[in-house]
C-alpha cells in the first residue's frame, strides 16, 4: 500500500473448464456455477506470485502510497505481483487496489540515496525494467510523474502511451509512467506497480494535486468492452503446490493466488456466504476533507466486527464483543496487516490468552506464539468472515526471542482504516465498479 503526502508469467489458458467452481455434465461438457450474484469464473485469470520479505517493522519496501490524503505507515512483509505485457516486453509489478497509476522503471535509470556511503553505489532493489521507448511516445504537455512516499522514497519520470496486456486483455494506447530517477528500497523482484483503483486518484498528481484524471489500465479495459467492469482477487497465504510440469500434484490442494478480470478466480468458496456492500465515495471519511462523493478507492462500511474469546476451544463463545460502528474501511491488497480503530483492536488484543502486549522493539503488538487465538470476524450483510488463526497470529513473524508472534491486526488513531492481506487471504473479494459494490465469499479451507 502506497501512501503519500497531501502536498507535494505464465498466463492461464482460457478457463472454459471452470475448475473448482464448475461441474462436468454427463456428456463431458462444463457447467459453470454462478455465484449468488451471477458472477462466473473469468476467462482472463492471472496467477499472482506471493512474495515474503524479511520480517521487519522498518522495512521500507512498498511502505505507504503516493498522493494520498493522510499518512499511513504500512508494515509490509508480504506482497503479490504479476507480469505485465508492456508493448513487447514483460515487466514484473506489484498489485495494488489502493492506487490507480501504473508505473515501472525505464532502463537505464538513476538510483540515488539520502545517505552517502563511500565506495558504495546506491541499490534501489528494483527488478528488470522497461527498455527503449514507448511505441506511443512520451506525452509532452503533461507535468512530470512524481510520487513521494511516507518512508522517504520517491519515483520521478514521465507519462507515455503503450499497449498493456494482462491475462489476454489489452488496454490499447494506455497512459502509464516510466520512472528514470528514484530513491527506492525493493527486493529485486518487481519493477513497478499496477494500480487498480478508480481514475479519480490519478488527479492527485504533482505538488498541487489538481491534474485532470485519466483512465488507468483496468478502466481502459472495461470501457473498451473487452471485459465487464469487474475484477476479483483471491490471495492465498501459501504458494501454490505445483510440480515441475506446472500441475497440482495428485492429492494436493491448489493454493495459488489470482487476479481475475471480468469475473471470479478459480478457487473454492462457501457459496452460502456470498455478501454484498456498497462502495462509498471519498467523502465517506470526513477527516480527509473531500467534498465530492466521487469514488476513488474501495471504501466499504462493514456491518459489524465480532470478537469471540476461546477460539475453537470447548468454551468458545462465552465472551463476545460486537462492534456495530459503521467505520469506513479500505479494501487494500497492498497492505500486509489490517488497520482498525484503537478501541476495537485493544479489545482484540485483550482476548488473546495470555493477552497480547506491545513490543517497542517491534513497534507493534505481539502475542505468545502458542497463545489461544480469539475468533475475529468482519460482518458484511448476513455473513461474518473470520480470520484464520494463522492470519491473526502470524507464526512467520516473530520477535528476537522467537517466542512472540506478530498479530495481523494493528490499530490506528486516524483514518484510513484498512482490511489488508491478513483479512483477504480468507475471502474472495469482487470489486464491481459497474454496480459500485463489493462482494465477498469465504474461502474454503486450504
Amino acid at each position: 500500500m502506497k501512501v503519500a503526502f497531501l502536498a507535494s508469467v505464465s498466463w492461464l489458458a482460457p478457463l472454459a473448464a471452470a475448475g473448482p467452481l464448475g461441474n462436468t455434465g454427463n456428456d463431458g461438457s462444463v457447467i459453470t456455477v454462478r455465484s449468488a450474484f451471477g458472477d462466473v469464473v473469468s476467462t482472463h485469470t492471472i496467477p499472482m506470485r506471493k512474495h515474503n520479505l524479511a520480517p521487519s517493522t522498518t522495512h521500507p519496501a512498498l511502505h505507504g502510497r503516493a498522493n494520498f490524503p493522510t499518512r499511513l505507515k504500512n508494515i509490509l512483509d508480504v506482497y503479490y505481483s504479476i507480469d505485465l505485457e508492456v508493448g513487447n516486453q514483460t515487466i514484473p509489478v506489484s498489485v495494488d487496489t489502493g492506487s490507480s497509476d501504473t508505473w515501472m522503471v525505464q532502463e537505464p535509470y538513476e538510483c540515488v540515496s539520502f545517505w552517502y556511503e563511500p565506495g558504495r553505489k546506491p541499490d534501489c532493489g528494483l527488478g528488470a525494467g522497461f527498455k527503449g521507448n514507448l511505441s506511443g511516445g512520451r506525452l509532452p504537455d503533461l507535468p512530470l510523474f512524481v510520487r513521494s512516499y511516507v518512508d522517504g522514497t520517491f519515483v520521478e519520470g514521465f507519462y507515455g502511451l503503450e499497449d498493456v496486456t494482462i491475462g489476454g486483455v489489452t488496454a490499447h494506447n494506455q497512459r502509464l509512467a516510466l520512472v528514470n530517477y528514484t530513491y527506492w528500497h525493493g527486493d529485486n523482484q518487481t519493477s513497478g506497480l499496477l494500480g487498480l483503483a478508480y481514475p479519480y486518484l490519478t488527479s492527485l498528481d504533482g505538488s498541487d494535486q489538481n491534474q485532470p484524471p485519466y483512465d488507468p489500465v483496468f478502466t481502459t479495459m472495461w470501457r473498451s468492452g473487452a471485459i465487464d467492469p469487474v475484477f476479483s482477487i483471491a490471495l492465498s497465504r501459501t504458494a501454490g503446490q505445483r510440480n515441475n510440469a506446472g500441475s497440482v500434484p495428485s492429492g494436493g490442494k491448489q493454493q495459488d493466488s489470482y487476479l481475475a478480470l471480468g469475473g471470479l478466480p478459480p478457487v473454492d468458496v462457501d457459496e452460502k456466504t456470498w455478501a454484498r456492500t456498497p462502495i462509498h465515495g471519498m467523502n465517506a471519511v470526513p477527516q480527509w476533507g473531500f467534498e465530492t462523493d466521487e469514488r476513488g478507492m474501495y471504501i466499504v462500511k462493514p456491518d459489524a466486527f465480532v470478537i469471540q474469546k476461546g477460539g475453537n476451544s470447548s468454551d468458545a463463545g462465552t465472551d463476545i464483543v460486537r462492534n456495530t460502528t459503521q467505520t469506513p474501511i479500505l479494501i487494500d491488497v497492498g497492505a500486509t496487516l489490517s488497520y482498525l480503530p484503537k478501541g476495537l483492536v485493544n479489545q482484540l488484543y485483550a482476548s488473546f490468552d495470555p493477552p497480547a502486549k506491545y513490543m517497542s522493539s517491534g513497534g507493534l503488538f505481539y502475542a505468545m506464539c502458542n497463545a489461544t487465538v480469539p475468533k475475529f470476524g468482519v460482518q458484511i450483510g448476513d455473513s461474518t468472515f473470520y480470520m484464520a488463526p494463522e492470519d491473526l497470529l502470524r507464526q512467520t513473524v516473530r520477535d528476537p526471542t522467537k517466542q512472540w508472534c506478530r498479530i495481523g491486526v494493528t490499530d490506528t488513531d486516524v483514518p484510513p482504516h484498512v482490511l489488508g492481506v491478513s483479512f483477504l487471504t480468507n475471502v474472495v473479494a469482487v470489486f464491481d465498479v459497474g454496480k459500485s459494490e463489493m462482494r465477498f465469499a469465504a474461502r474454503k479451507d486450504y
